[in-house]
């Protein structure tokens, strides 16, 4: 199958993506609050640099792979997101669980504090995916 690159893909695209990304920041604030990190409305007054990164980061961590979707019809963004959240969320909910304090970030908090490079390692899968489908599409 080959990637679809048509211009009438673009609305779907920000559509599926968008929404997407709104689920995902939706979830993540969910636990962002769940797990007692600091409220993000009351630290955007002290430090908006830091909220508008973490808001983008919940954002496109979930657009990204919806417009890979849509655009390239891969898969592999959506389960490495879904697969890290998921992971990232357990562990952290077993630290609460045993009620320690953590000292240092949490795997959630890491999770949202490196965003950016797990949207380019699932950007990365994702070319590697489609490659992967052409090839054997041309074979």
């Amino acid at each position: 199958m080959k990637p679809s690159l048509h211009p009438n893909t673009i609305l779907p695209s920000i559509t599926v993506g968008g929404s997407a990304g709104l689920v995902h920041a939706g979830i993540a604030a969910q636990l962002w609050t769940y797990f007692g990190f600091e409220n993000l409305l009351a630290a955007f007054a002290t430090e908006p640099l830091y909220v508008s990164y973490v808001v983008l980061g919940m954002v496109l961590l979930g657009s990204i792979p919806g417009i890979l979707y849509v655009r390239l019809h891969t898969v592999s963004p959506l389960l490495l997101v879904g697969s890290l959240l998921t992971l990232s969320t357990v562990l952290t909910w077993q630290t609460h669980r045993t009620s320690a304090t953590p000292v240092d970030p949490t795997p959630f908090g890491w999770y949202i504090l490196l965003w950016v490079g797990i949207v380019a390692v699932s950007g990365l899968i994702g070319g590697i995916e489609t490659a992967l489908r052409h090839r054997s599409a041309t074979t």
